[in-house]
């Protein structure tokens, strides 16, 4: 049997030139709007920074998509299926690759963040004394603005591999009807689980938008219980979803050739 680190490196590469090709599109449009900007005159003070961030957001979804593509294609095609390795071990290969290499997309963010930053230090430089300043206030402290970095980071780690999972489990679950459904009822089984997913999606993003919108609240105890039990409760359900996934790949999911 093939070992999960060596599943894990194979799949870390194909993930690392999506994640690479994804982050390069990235840079050459910031380039591409920089010399616009420049060439129209509207190369102001921040520009490098407020450029950078506005194709930030775009680089990060188009990663996700492109990565949870990646998860779908192992698990219905031969080239992966056939390798001699348990479901257990392919399905967590397989999340794990694709995690890690969104951590690495979620870096270079960071660094692409520095540099401009750094560039257009002296225009930034009045905006990041008036945070800082908001930041030191007796009600909002240093630790306090770390507390509610750290807890996002996290609520964003939870959500994307929830995210992932029940994508995984909506494609293996039409995969295995579609095996034995006919035509008809395979269509009506798969627009329900469509508006289950979609629904699912507004109701996330509902939440994000409630819980950006009420970040000075999250300083109290009480709301702080509440968001690190929202973050086990997506883990959980995560979980659940994990565990019905590999018995669909055990059980019912069969491969198309590539």
């Amino acid at each position: 049997m093939t070992s999960f680190g060596a599943v894990f490196k194979v799949m870390s590469k194909d993930r690392f030139r999506t994640a690479t090709k994804v982050i390069g599109a990235e840079v050459a449009v910031i380039v591409v709007s920089i010399l616009w900007s420049w060439v129209t005159g509207n190369l102001t003070g921040g520009a490098f920074f407020g450029l950078t961030a506005s194709w930030s957001m775009p680089a990060m979804l188009a990663a996700f998509i492109f990565l949870a593509v990646a998860n779908e294609h192992v698990y219905t095609r031969d080239t992966y299926r056939l390798i001699p390795v348990g479901e257990t071990k392919l399905y967590s290969a397989n999340l794990l690759s694709s995690f890690v290499m969104y951590l690495y997309v979620g870096v270079v963010q960071l660094v692409l963040y520095l540099v401009t930053i750094t560039i257009d230090s002296d225009a930034l430089k009045g905006i990041l004394a008036g945070m800082k300043a908001g930041m030191e206030s007796p009600n909002f402290s240093n630790a306090d603005a770390a507390k509610i970095v750290f807890g996002l980071l996290l609520m964003s780690c939870a959500l994307i591999l929830m995210s992932w999972t029940t994508i995984s489990l909506v494609h293996l679950v039409v995969s295995s009807t579609n095996n034995f459904l006919p035509n008809v009822s395979r269509r009506a089984v798969n627009v329900v689980l469509y508006v289950i997913v979609i629904y699912l999606v507004v109701r996330v993003a509902a939440f994000l938008i409630s819980k950006f919108n009420s970040l000075d609240s999250m300083m109290s105890a009480g709301t702080q219980v509440q968001f690190g039990m929202n973050i086990v409760g997506i883990l959980v359900i995560a979980a659940i979803e994990i565990v019905a996934n590999i018995f669909l790949l055990k059980k019912w999911v069969e491969t198309i050739p590539n």
